[in-house]
């Protein structure tokens, strides 16, 4: 009977959680923001590597549900006005030109933004600090301007590539390595590009890295810390990759480059990136632990040490701290009608600016078309290249083509 109660007890919790002002107001801009998730998210699926967002989006979902307070908290220094401010206005403007120029990379950036204002408007229930660092995970899904993330990707191709080659010649497997192609001299050769893509990339690894510090509450510091450290262990993960598809196939003859077995390397790769990354977070809280103030050595406040507990540790407040800090606070229920006039007022304005996405012609692209194959050209058509070099007669130029002069061969114009 106790157990049916408990049950139902957490029904009515998780219902109530949902129900909260920032689930609702995170629904809201979410349905503003449609066809912009539309477009970018269908992009992001069809690249390998992005397509942990949904993960991503759950995890900050799921922790904002759960701890958030049930009222806004609009109280702050001038630091962190500011930052409102900022976040709102880059958000509007982000939206807004990646409206009129179709582009809606700009505008995710500015529902990203949107977002991290919302969280940071809350506070945690129990430790009453701000939810902003659940945003980490979002931002992941943020991709970098001008194809920036393909570069990282075939830079960690080619080092992983490097590496690999290195190690094959410390075990003395004869291999042949060109570009990110690794050709041992018995089987198949090696794909290194298959090995830093899909979802064994450094964006998943990093993107565990935020998932392990928003679960553990870490400042945004502490958790920029580890995810940098993903870095690392992404490169480590796909070295691993190559050096056991080539031993295996080396050293017993057994192939791990298609079916079953090759998945069931990556993500055996990819599940050892979690207890490293474990391990790695213990170490970053031996190195940047938090700091005591004893009141009984400190005639007055350390600044140095607030400031290190700021950014590496959330340290716990005291019950006479947590309610000073509550009484300090300005709730939504506080505000006057005009000052809830204002701010509803504002949020409407940078909600509009997402509004010219349903309308405007072009703006839905979430899949871009596949570039049509050019058209071959007839075999019997083009000249015998042999007979003409011995004859030394100019070769003709086929309508369409023209003749490069480095080394007298046909291209396409």
């Amino acid at each position: 009977m106790s157990h049916g109660s408990s049950q139902n007890q957490d029904t009515i919790n998780l219902a109530d959680s949902l129900k909260s002002p920032l689930m609702i107001a995170i629904g809201v801009v979410s349905l503003v923001y449609a066809p912009v998730l539309y477009s970018e998210l269908g992009n992001l699926w069809t690249r390998e590597y992005y397509q942990f967002f949904p993960f991503a989006f759950a995890s900050m979902l799921f922790f904002a549900a759960t701890r958030a307070a049930r009222e806004p908290e609009l109280s702050g220094n001038w630091l962190r006005q500011s930052l409102r401010v900022l976040l709102v206005a880059a958000a509007a403007a982000a939206t807004a030109i990646g409206c009129l120029k179709s582009r809606p990379l700009l505008c995710y950036a500015g529902y990203a933004l949107v977002l991290a204002t919302l969280l940071d408007l809350f506070r945690e229930s129990d430790s009453r600090r701000r939810l902003l660092y659940l945003i980490l995970p979002v931002l992941m899904t943020v991709r970098p301007p001008q194809n920036r993330d393909e570069q990282v990707v075939q830079k960690l191709q080619l080092i992983t590539s490097r590496i690999a080659s290195d190690f094959l010649n410390v075990l003395q497997i004869d291999h042949i390595r060109e570009g990110n192609v690794i050709q041992p001299m018995i089987g198949v050769p090696l794909e290194v590009a298959d090995a830093c893509s899909g979802v064994q990339s450094l964006f998943t690894v990093m993107f565990i890295a935020a998932f392990i510090g928003v679960s553990k509450q870490y400042s945004i510091v502490r958790s920029l810390l580890l995810m940098g450290t993903a870095v690392f262990w992404a490169l480590l993960m796909n070295v691993g990759r190559v050096l056991t598809i080539a031993v295996a196939q080396v050293k017993f003859t057994l192939d791990l480059t298609t079916g079953w077995q090759h998945d069931a390397v990556g993500y055996g790769a990819m599940l050892l990136a979690i207890p490293f990354l474990l391990s790695t977070d213990r170490f970053i809280q031996f190195i940047f632990g938090g700091i005591p103030d004893d009141p009984r050595k400190y005639d007055r406040i350390n600044v140095f040490v607030l400031a290190w507990n700021w950014l590496f540790t959330v340290p716990a407040e005291t019950a006479s701290s947590k309610k000073a800090a509550i009484d300090s606070e300005l709730r939504w229920s506080q505000l006057p009608t005009s000052r809830r006039v204002l701010v509803l007022s504002m949020a409407c304005a940078v909600l509009l600016t997402a509004v010219p996405a349903w309308v405007l012609p072009g703006f839905l692209r979430s899949l871009p078309a596949a570039a049509p194959a050019p058209a071959a050209v007839p075999q019997q058509a083009l000249p015998e290249p042999a007979a003409e070099a011995s004859a030394g007669l100019p070769r003709p130029v086929l309508p369409g083509h023209r003749l490069s002069a480095a080394t007298n061969t046909e291209v396409l114009s």
